[in-house]
């Protein structure tokens, strides 16, 4: 099952903001720990999983004219559930070795604010976790293993890979979301970071940044 933003976006008979999800879904899936093991920790939402995706896959087998409301219906469903699962994960989890608490802090924050660049800067970040500039800088690379500015760029780039293999937005709607300068600063900072153009990347349909271990 593939879920895009365009499946979704002609679909608004609960009122649900599809934008609104399918950004609170990107950030997710490019934030969760992304380690092996189950994503689903509650056997009942486990069942109620396996339903959901059978109902869907006889739906599709009988495909009628009021098949795709419902499949629509069911797939917010599958995902709703994973949501609230990888959610519950984030929330319960232990910091990884290399972190303390002012450091998942600090990358909670940021991951926050990927769209708003103003706060994002080290004199801001300073006076919002009490700490020097320059600590700020060299505590977070010790911690982290990247400077403040190229986590931030990467983190950045993983919600621009989400956004061109699982929705119909723009180059122009990605750059202005995601606070780049224009496209042209988009498509740079993306070949240079993942060695590909973002036409070549959505043509392999594979993603980069987002499946390694870092950032």
């Amino acid at each position: 099952l593939k879920f895009t933003s365009n499946f979704f976006k002609n679909y608004h008979r609960d009122g649900v903001n599809r934008s609104a999800w399918f950004q609170e879904a990107s950030y997710i899936l490019s934030n969760y720990n992304q380690l092996p093991g189950d994503i689903i920790k509650s056997d009942l939402d486990r069942q109620h999983l396996k339903s959901l995706i059978h109902l869907i896959v006889q739906e599709n087998r009988n495909y009628r004219a009021s098949s795709a409301a419902l499949i629509q219906s069911l797939m917010t469903s599958v995902l709703e559930i994973l949501l609230r699962n990888i959610k519950a994960s984030l929330s319960t989890s232990d910091a990884q070795p290399h972190q303390d608490e002012r450091i998942h802090r600090l990358l909670q924050y940021i991951n926050d604010h990927l769209q708003q660049p103003t706060l994002l800067k080290v004199d801001h970040l300073a006076k919002e976790f009490l700490l020097s500039p320059t600590y700020l800088s060299e505590f977070f690379r010790k911690k982290v293993g990247v400077s403040l500015r190229e986590y931030i760029i990467k983190a950045r780039l993983k919600q621009v890979e989400i956004r061109l293999l699982n929705s119909d937005h723009t180059l122009t709607e990605i750059a202005e979301e995601l606070s780049f300068t224009d496209v042209s600063h988009l498509s740079k900072t993306f070949k240079r970071y993942t060695g590909l153009s973002m036409r070549e990347f959505k043509k392999r349909g594979e993603y980069q940044i987002l499946k390694r271990n870092y950032c």
